[in-house]
């Protein structure tokens, strides 16, 4: 996960997930997943965030995702 400052207001949230991740349904499986566990996350307003996925969310335990980004989001504060 990246972070930086962006425009005044809530948080932002960007995804990418490849086509190397599966199928259209694997993809969007995936995209949802993240903005799912995005929205319990603290994310600071005006900041830009970005999230590179690989096919792995779609398989996990959503708790394992929950973890994959808190920890991610723990690496963007200290920077």
């Amino acid at each position: 996960m990246v972070g930086s400052p962006g425009q005044p207001g809530p948080p932002r949230l960007g995804l990418v997930v490849s086509k190397g991740s599966g199928n259209a349904v694997t993809r969007n499986r995936i995209k949802r997943r993240l903005r799912h566990a995005a929205r319990e996350l603290p994310l600071q307003p005006g900041m830009e965030y970005i999230i590179i996925a690989s096919g792995q969310v779609a398989e996990v335990e959503y708790t394992q995702v929950q973890t994959w980004l808190d920890r991610a989001l723990e690496g963007v504060r200290d920077a």
